[in-house]
């Protein structure tokens, strides 16, 4: 299924945030304890990817006629449903992650954000490869 440029748009958002990610050369949660320039651009841009990840999946259900789901994580289970992305855990866990960034900001388990940023990455890459191919 071909989807419209606003999708794309969106798909490019993403790889944009990472590739600031990963020009960044994040090594260690330490690094991110001792440079909060860094720790905080690498939140932002990872709750903007996650945001662009959800607004492709919410820009899917509307152009799919389908209600909108109550919730970001039912966005995701959704697009799971109607076969656009495969049901991967992880994407449930960046849903998880972004709303715990938002509504919990205080206070941000850097092991955490290291974990996404060191191991995590391709999820996107994943989801983005899947939208484009579907």
């Amino acid at each position: 299924m071909k989807y419209n440029g606003i999708i794309e748009a969106k798909l490019r958002t993403i790889e944009e945030k990472l590739s600031e990610i990963e020009s960044w050369q994040v090594i260690s949660n330490q690094q991110l304890q001792m440079n909060s320039m860094l720790r905080n651009a690498t939140e932002r841009a990872l709750q903007v990817a996650i945001e662009a990840l959800i607004d492709i999946c919410e820009h899917i259900i509307a152009l799919e006629g389908i209600s909108a789901p109550d919730t970001s994580a039912n966005v995701i289970k959704k697009v799971i449903d109607i076969g656009i992305i495969t049901n991967s855990p992880e994407y449930l866990e960046m849903i998880s992650f972004r709303n715990f960034i938002v509504h919990r900001y205080e206070k941000i388990d850097l092991e955490i954000i290291y974990a996404i940023v060191s191991k995590k990455l391709p999820v996107f890459r994943k989801f983005i490869h899947e939208i484009r191919n579907s």
